[in-house]
């Protein structure tokens, strides 16, 4: 056969698919200052401004909540009214004998419980240095402590907070000061009533 063809060549297919591979992963692992997504392994997570090494997981969930607006005879919401931003998330880590949640004063005890203090969780790229996710005011509100005796012991700490920070420094958008008018619509039943009266 040519010396094209595939058959003949086999280690043109291994080295093709190695480069398939090679493209596909790149983005994931690669050590450059900008990759071309964003891994945990690049991330460095501080609590109260320091670097918890026994964390090896950290999750968010931000709940931009809106409230729809109904009105008679319509199947449809009137319009959806912007309600409540909630922010909540869990930390996965290690259980580190001696620098327990308590020890670091990240969750409150049975004598704190009633005067525990605001804590402050930040997620950074350390390639860019970029900030992922911000929050100064947030509290520990469950821990989950696993161990077992095949394992590494672990614990799961959740928590909510009060406003959150991200790549973009929020701000206003543009014409956020005019008012928004939603033009109504008349129900049938009324434009019937209008129209002809009962």
């Amino acid at each position: 056969m040519g010396a094209n063809n595939k058959i003949d060549n086999p280690s043109n297919i291994v080295d093709t698919v190695v480069d398939n591979v090679a493209s596909n992963f790149s983005g994931i692992i690669s050590t450059k200052p900008i990759a071309k997504y964003l891994s945990g392994a690049r991330c460095t997570l501080r609590m109260n401004g320091k670097i918890i090494g026994f964390a090896f997981g950290i999750s968010w969930k931000i709940v931009t909540d809106a409230t729809e607006i109904n009105t008679i005879d319509d199947y449809l919401p009137y319009e959806l009214a912007p309600s409540r931003i909630s922010v909540s998330g869990s930390i996965s880590a290690f259980r580190v004998p001696g620098t327990g949640p308590g020890n670091l004063l990240l969750q409150a005890d049975i004598l704190s419980f009633l005067h525990q203090r605001y804590i402050e969780i930040e997620v950074r790229d350390s390639s860019t240095d970029n900030l992922i996710f911000l929050t100064k005011r947030a509290m520990v509100t469950e821990r989950t402590e696993n161990i077992k005796t095949d394992a590494l012991a672990e614990l799961t700490m959740n928590f909510k907070a009060i406003g959150y920070a991200d790549e973009r420094t929020p701000n206003f958008p543009t014409g956020a000061e005019e008012p928004i008018i939603t033009p109504y619509k008349l129900p049938q039943i009324a434009k019937d009533f209008l129209d002809n009266g009962f």
